[in-house]
């Protein structure tokens, strides 16, 4: 009997430590852990290398912090970058770290620079819009990198001082690092509050917005046929209202995202009007050519039964 609970009691005490050790490693490692989960959400959602600096997490004060996020462009183009991040900050909240859902009252993205490159064939910002495409229709091409992790509500996530810049564009004579347009600020709210999201889900948020915002911004400054192209493939992808998020910003976003389908959708309805009418006015037509016909050879019996 005394040999059984000193068995007990030493399973007990190595339980114990092997619980502290696991929790002092997942504590020394919480930087690396998070730095991957922006890694590989990144280059899930856009199939180009995502890439960070830093990250430094202070579970003490529930606070953390990240530079130097880098998306890179697809093959074949030589601007430095697709989007590049200078730094962010965001408060957690720390019991919600223990469940599979992390709550985050705010995140700050500040500096973020996006170069818009057409020289190749499709342009960089056309080959990451397909790839979000992809992403939200949920077609799965590396199921290992899917694996969602810890999902997060976000209350409110500032985007400060963005910059979209035009490269390799033919007959346009703005060059690589020139500023076509600045955002100053864009705030979305009530980010995963009906439906938690994974951390490729807020990257993905993230440069949709961005983009909707170049569009929004851009108008006589980024060439048109650049905007139209934005416009088109950013009609394809969920809006903001969708997903039940505010955005407190001067520029309409949710249009910018689903205004070109809205009028794809309204153009459809007026040629199916426009067909309709159509075949109504050869139907009266045909109808008063036959009573026409009728009269001229012999037509109504009624008449002809009343007349002389």
């Amino acid at each position: 009997m005394k040999t059984a609970i000193k068995i007990i009691a030493v399973l007990l005490i190595l339980l114990i430590v092997g619980i502290v050790g696991l929790v002092f490693f997942v504590l020394g490692n919480v930087n690396e852990i998070a730095k991957e989960a922006i890694e590989r959400g990144g280059t899930y959602a856009m199939q180009v290398d995502t890439t960070v600096s830093s990250v430094d997490v202070n579970l003490g004060a529930g606070t953390a912090t990240m530079s130097g996020l880098n998306i890179a462009n697809p093959n074949g183009f030589d601007t430095d970058h697709f989007l590049n991040l200078g730094d962010s900050s965001a408060r957690v909240n720390l019991e919600s770290i223990r469940t599979d859902t992390i709550v985050m009252p705010e995140i700050t993205l500040s500096g973020i620079d996006v170069i818009l490159d057409k020289g190749g064939n499709p342009s960089n910002y056309n080959t990451i819009l397909n790839s979000l495409k992809r992403f939200e229709s949920k077609e799965q091409t590396t199921p290992d990198e899917a694996q969602p992790g810890k999902k997060l509500v976000i209350d409110r996530l500032l985007l400060e001082d963005i910059n979209v810049r035009v490269a390799n564009m033919p007959g346009v004579s703005l060059a690589v690092g020139d500023v076509a347009v600045n955002i100053p600020e864009i705030e979305l709210r009530d980010i995963g509050k009906e439906e938690s999201m994974t951390t490729a889900e807020v990257i993905n948020l993230v440069v949709k917005t961005v983009l909707a915002a170049a569009v929004e911004a851009g108008g006589g400054i980024i060439p048109g046929d650049v905007l139209n192209e934005l416009g088109n493939g950013l009609a394809g992808l969920e809006s903001l209202s969708d997903l039940g998020i505010e955005a407190i910003s001067e520029l309409n976003l949710d249009e910018a995202l689903g205004g070109v389908q809205e009028e794809i959708n309204k153009a459809a309805e007026d040629v199916q009007k426009t067909v309709d009418d159509a075949a109504k006015d050869i139907e009266n037509k045909i109808d008063d050519a036959t009573k026409e016909l009728k009269n001229i050879f012999g037509g109504n019996k009624k008449e002809d039964d009343d007349g002389p």
